[in-house]
């Protein structure tokens, strides 16, 4: 069985570790989550990149398609590849503002986050007051 002073010391030193990672979060999201979040925003950009074939689109953009080497296969080749290579980097731009948008989103979170706790600050006050009478 817990006595009270087990009860106190388990208490104190969770509410320490949970203090200490509160301070340490903003530093981590900042620096090494910041970091990760780059990271994955360019694999998502290079995966974009892949997924709709945008460099192989602009390496043939000049080549006429199915072999054929007259002039109106070239023509109509040109023309093709051309609607095809813009429906192509419209959707690109699209999913680059969607990555941009989740990068940016990860950068206001916290600040968000704390802007909408400040009002709510009594109910901070209040838990501490129970934690407190419990001493």
């Amino acid at each position: 069985m817990i006595n009270r002073e087990q009860a106190i010391y388990a208490i104190r030193y969770l509410l320490f570790d949970l203090v200490k990672e509160i301070l340490y979060f903003p530093i981590w999201w900042y620096s090494r989550g910041l970091i990760k979040a780059t990271i994955f925003c360019g694999r998502q950009i290079k995966s974009g990149n892949e997924r709709f074939a945008i460099t192989i689109l602009f390496r043939y953009w000049f080549k006429p398609m199915y072999g054929q080497q007259d002039w109106q296969g070239k023509i109509i080749s040109f023309f093709i590849r051309t609607i095809h290579l813009a429906w192509r980097l419209l959707l690109m731009a699209i999913w680059l503002i969607i990555v941009l948008l989740i990068f940016i989103i990860y950068l206001v979170l916290p600040i968000y986050i704390i802007c909408e706790l400040i009002p709510n600050c009594e109910a901070v006050e209040s838990i501490i007051k129970f934690i407190s009478s419990w001493q």
